[in-house]
């Protein structure tokens, strides 16, 4: 079997693929059980349940090795990737003392996924 090594590149760039597609979701129409037209009576609506959601394999993937990891990585990784905002203004919002307390985490996050990833 050929050992294949994932670069801190992909890695990142697998993580922006994630957070703008949550971003999206969260911006879009929303994923409410029942639309206010259906809760009145008014038939078919436009907006999707959460159940009928697809997520695309790779972001699947990505999720679920995020929440393996520490709290503190998993907050560095939303202030950075899911945040649309500066990283400084981001990390005070999730609950680091400064920016490069974030910084260090999110180093932490992005090494230990790309250790995972690769085989």
């Amino acid at each position: 079997m050929i050992a294949t090594q994932i670069t801190i590149k992909q890695i990142r760039s697998a993580l922006r693929r994630w957070g703008k597609f949550w971003r999206q979701r969260e911006l879009g129409k929303g994923f409410s059980r029942q639309a206010v037209t259906e809760q009145a009576g008014g038939g078919r609506s436009n907006y999707f349940s959460s159940d009928m959601m697809s997520v695309p394999e790779e972001i699947e993937l990505i999720g679920q090795l995020i929440a393996k990891l520490r709290p503190e990585c998993i907050r560095a990784i939303r202030a950075k990737y899911l945040l649309d905002m500066e990283l400084s203004q981001a990390a005070k919002m999730l609950g680091f003392d400064t920016k490069r307390s974030a910084e260090f985490w999110l180093i932490k996050a992005e090494r230990a996924l790309m250790l995972e990833l690769s085989y």
